[in-house]
C-alpha cells in the first residue's frame, strides 16, 4: 500500500481565518482518497477530513493542549472516538492509543540518537519515520520526490543537481512488501498530516 501527500494552499478570502493549507490524500493509481484544510497548525481548529473515494469514511481530528505537547483526538463523522495521538518527549516520537488506552502503533524517527543529535545540532529535520506495531516494522513514512515519469533520459551532472534542487517532494506512506498492518488507515492519514505539520512548523521556527 502506498498513499501520497500533496499540499496545495489557496486564496486566504476563501477560507476561514488561521488557514494554512490544504492537503490531499491519493493513492497509488493517483486518486484522492481523503482531504483536509489545515488551520493554525491542527491546534485552534478541529481538522475536518473529507472521503473523496467510496470505501473512505469522514473523520475529524481535534487537538487538545499546546503545540509541542498536544493530543489529538480522531472521532468518526458519528461522534465515535476511536483513537487519540500523542507526541512523546522533545523527539519525533508519536504514540497513538484506542480507547481504554490501549497501543495501536508507535512512529518513531528510525535514526540513532547520535545521528539526531548531529542533526538537531545543525538546524535539520527527519525525513523518515518507521511505524511500528505490536513491536514490529510495518511501515515507512518519508519525504519522496515526486517523480515525472517524463523526466528519464539521462541528465549531465548539472541537470541532476537542478532536478534535485527543483523536483517538489510529498510526504508518502509506504507499507513494505511482506508487511501487513491492521491499523485503520485513517490514523495513518492523520500521523501523516501531524508530521508534516510538524515538520513545517519546526522549519519555520529553526530559520
Amino acid at each position: 500500500m502506498k498513499f501520497i501527500q500533496q499540499t496545495s494552499r489557496y486564496d486566504h478570502k476563501d477560507k476561514a481565518r488561521h488557514y494554512q493549507r490544504t492537503y490531499e490524500y491519493r493513492d497509488e493509481a493517483g486518486d484522492t482518497q481523503w482531504n483536509c484544510d489545515v488551520f493554525s497548525s491542527c491546534i485552534s481548529a478541529p481538522t475536518v477530513f473529507s472521503p473523496q473515494a467510496d470505501g473512505c469514511k469522514a473523520f475529524t481530528m481535534t487537538a487538545k493542549g499546546k503545540f509541542m505537547t498536544a493530543t489529538y483526538f480522531l472521532d468518526s463523522a458519528d461522534g465515535n472516538r476511536f483513537a487519540s495521538i500523542t507526541r512523546k518527549g522533545v523527539g519525533f516520537r508519536w504514540k497513538v492509543v484506542a480507547p481504554g488506552d490501549i497501543e495501536l502503533i508507535r512512529v518513531v524517527d528510525p535514526a540513532s540518537w547520535k545521528e539526531a543529535m548531529v542533526r538537531d545540532v545543525l538546524g535539520g529535520l527527519p525525513d523518515s519515520f518507521a511505524v511500528i506495531e505490536n513491536d514490529r516494522f510495518v511501515a515507512r513514512i518519508a519525504k519522496e520526490d515526486l517523480v515525472d515519469a517524463a523526466k528519464t533520459k539521462p541528465k549531465n551532472k548539472l541537470g541532476r543537481f537542478l532536478d534535485k534542487v527543483f523536483t517538489s517532494r510529498a510526504m508518502t506512506l509506504r507499507v513494505e512488501d511482506g508487511q501487513r498492518s491492521s491499523v485503520d488507515t485513517r490514523i495513518l492519514v492523520a500521523i501523516m498530516t501531524l508530521l508534516q505539520v510538524h515538520d513545517i512548523t519546526g522549519a519555520a521556527s529553526s530559520g
